[in-house]
């Protein structure tokens, strides 16, 4: 940590310099400066700063191929002396360590298994979870795959709530942030690093990517998954929102593709929060279905004892109608499945 440490402690000049870095199209830059560093022996510093700029820069496919290969050759170089410290000592720490370098290295399974391990042993101590975290977040920005990134943020959240001033937890989990384009959410995630270790390459690299991604209108983190996963949000607009004929006691909501709410019932909600809410569970029926091989939703129905929720596929959005009452699902779904006056509607 010395080499690192002495070379992060530099004059407001090179602060500045390194910043430059970070500005649009310097790519070739700061690759060059990583080779430079690398080349005077300061590997370490060498893969953090690439590390930065595939934050920033990302997709960066030539600064990727390089970490990849200074990470993967450290990740070699030490792995007996972490085979070695988890046979003598063997604590938490000592297994993530290992788990760390073993999925370097490719052996996920192997990886996995020290990281559960390491929790196992201190289910206090982040490192296990963190571990496990920085697989997935590896998955999600390598492969664009949905099911990683929530893993990444349920094992970054838990290693959050554990250690809550976690530097490298608290970079990863803005990492994922700004991957879902939430500036605003990951600038609150970034503050205490800021205030910590503001000349930190990472720390520049997502204080420069935040700066040029426009503020994102919702904090609900599912909806920032479904919003990268689609590539839209929806735009719920009161005014032009119609009404829907319904009985008395059926309170029902429709969803055109976007997601966006186009009619409701005369009392039914529509607060922002439901709005947001239904439009969420639309969009993970749509995408979870058509991710296990299912096609498209038709029906989905949700019982409880204070309710049920019906939601039916209808053109290219969905219709949610609910009750209070569990005994009239019967003929809520009579309901649903009439015309409900649709011809008079639109």
């Amino acid at each position: 940590m010395g080499i690192i440490e002495s070379w992060m402690k530099r004059s407001r000049h090179d602060e500045e310099t390194q910043k430059d870095l970070f500005a649009a199209g310097a790519q070739l830059q700061l690759l060059q400066a990583a080779t430079r560093v690398s080349e005077r022996g300061h590997r370490l510093a060498a893969a953090r700063l690439l590390r930065a700029g595939t934050i920033r820069f990302h997709p960066w496919p030539e600064g990727e191929t390089a970490l990849d290969q200074l990470e993967r050759t450290q990740a070699r170089e030490t792995l007996h002396s972490l085979q070695v410290a988890v046979e003598s000592r063997y604590t938490a720490v000592d297994a993530a360590r290992l788990s760390a370098a073993l999925e370097r290295l490719g052996d996920t399974s192997g990886a996995l298994g020290w990281a559960h391990a390491a929790i196992e042993e201190d289910p206090c101590n982040p490192e296990g979870y963190l571990a496990i975290a920085r697989g997935y977040l590896r998955r999600f920005r390598r492969d664009e795959d949905a099911v990683a990134g929530l893993q990444a943020l349920r094992y970054l959240t838990k290693a959050c709530q554990l250690h809550a001033g976690h530097g490298e937890c608290l970079r990863s989990l803005a990492m994922l942030l700004l991957l879902l384009r939430a500036p605003s959410a990951a600038a609150k995630v970034m503050r205490p690093i800021i205030r910590a270790t503001p000349s930190d390459p990472l720390v520049l690299a997502l204080e420069s990517l935040a700066a040029v991604i426009p503020p994102e209108n919702t904090s609900n983190v599912q909806e920032l998954f479904l919003r990268w996963e689609t590539g839209a949000a929806p735009i719920h607009n009161n005014d032009a929102t119609g009404v829907i004929p319904a009985p008395d006691g059926f309170s029902v909501w429709e969803l055109d593709g976007s997601r966006a709410l186009t009619a409701c019932s005369a009392t039914a909600d529509q607060g922002h929060e439901l709005k947001e809410s239904l439009s969420v569970l639309a969009g993970s029926l749509v995408q979870a279905t058509a991710r296990i091989g299912l096609g498209q939703i038709g029906r989905v129905t949700v019982r409880s004892s204070d309710g049920v929720l019906i939601g039916l596929a209808e053109g290219d959005g969905i219709i949610f109608s609910h009750s209070d009452r569990p005994s009239t699902e019967a003929s809520l779904s009579r309901w649903l499945e009439s015309d409900r006056g649709r011809e008079q509607r639109r």
